[in-house]
């Protein structure tokens, strides 16, 4: 677990520290649209509920905020400026996540994607972060983040937000921001030029045994004084040792994991519920599709070590222009928290190069 990052990669992360980019806190309204039939209520609850959410129905209709932070590297005139970097964190992380202020030469994506010029866009989920926190069962579910998500994208290309409309979009999605980024390309495949996706395979064998690994509490008992206003339906990791089962293996600093526990964030009932409803097949995104996951991934490589899981890709999206499928090795879950991060960053980039963008 204390094994030393590689010297060549030490050398090479000092220089982006000094990444200069000017950055931005925003809160962007999103809608969405109820597409179910009938009404829902806790006074009413029954099993259409649940069928309405596994058919991948929005049940509430709503305008929700959606926090964000856009970072532009001051010398905005290099190859990468048109495109940017949409970041989208998994469940219980926010978009912390992606600039780290623990030691960023290592840690944070943002400051490595600015040292390399690329613009990006750092959201919170609705119900996690800044953002608003509707109903943790009836709104925070899985299809309504891949709603919320498609009403930022068309914003951002019509240049809603901030003042600028973006020619090209590459979707940064870790975890549950994978699964969300399926469904999106399924139902909208031509929303963005590229898919980066993190720690995800189709392999629902041990999702929900890993999930529940994680000994995941509602938040309002875990910590009353902090998240006593929060709804039951919101949940989070309620021991450091959960935290780390569910997001570490193999070879990484134990301080980033103080750091992570620090700054969790929440799941809802919604989203547990629906989230593998959501590990589908795009069959008409034509854009070229990167996957990273970690060797020790057991939520998604169905045990301790990743096998054939993680080359589903190619099936699952069959007319995108390129593959790209990295394992790193003695890495689980949260990859960017762990030594091979740098590599990841650095694999990323490459792929978006040799994509154009």
């Amino acid at each position: 677990m204390h094994s030393q990052i590689p010297l060549a990669f030490t050398a090479l992360s000092s220089a982006w520290t000094q990444a200069s980019s000017t950055c931005q806190d925003l809160r962007i309204p999103v809608s969405v649209e109820k597409t179910a039939t009938g009404e829902f209520s806790r006074d009413m609850y029954s099993d259409e509920i649940f069928f309405s959410l596994a058919e991948r129905k929005i049940l509430v209709s709503n305008t929700y905020e959606m926090a964000a932070r856009l970072c532009i590297p001051d010398n905005n005139q290099g190859p990468h400026a048109d495109t940017l970097q949409l970041l989208v964190h998994g469940a219980s992380f926010n978009k912390l996540m992606w600039d780290s202020e623990y030691q960023p030469e290592r840690y944070s994506w943002v400051q490595r994607m600015m040292h390399e010029g690329y613009p990006t866009l750092a959201i919170d989920l609705v119900g996690a972060g800044n953002s608003t926190f509707p109903d943790g069962l009836f709104e925070v579910q899985t299809q309504m983040y891949v709603e919320t998500i498609h009403d930022l994208i068309q914003k951002l290309r019509r240049g809603e937000v901030a003042g600028r409309s973006w020619e090209k979009i590459a979707y940064v999605g870790f975890s549950i921001g994978g699964m969300v980024a399926t469904t999106l390309t399924q139902q909208y495949p031509d929303d963005v030029d590229a898919l980066v996706l993190h720690a995800i395979t189709w392999d629902t064998s041990w999702i929900y045994p890993a999930f529940l690994s994680g000994l995941q509490a509602p938040a309002r008992q875990i910590d009353p004084e902090k998240w006593g206003h929060l709804p039951v339906e919101y949940q989070t990791q309620s021991t450091r040792e959960g935290r780390i089962v569910a997001c570490f293996a193999g070879d990484y600093d134990h301080d980033i994991t103080e750091l992570d526990w620090q700054t969790r964030d929440f799941d809802t009932f919604g989203a547990a519920i629906t989230f593998t409803y959501h590990l589908v097949t795009a069959p008409e995104y034509s854009g070229p599709v990167f996957l990273g996951i970690g060797e020790r991934d057991s939520t998604f490589c169905g045990g301790r070590y990743c096998r054939e899981q993680p080359y589903e890709v190619y099936r699952r999206f069959p007319k995108a222009k390129a593959h790209d499928i990295k394992v790193y090795k003695e890495t689980g879950h949260a990859i960017i928290y762990h030594y091979s991060g740098l590599q990841l960053m650095a694999d990323t980039l490459a792929f978006l190069e040799s994509a154009g963008l």
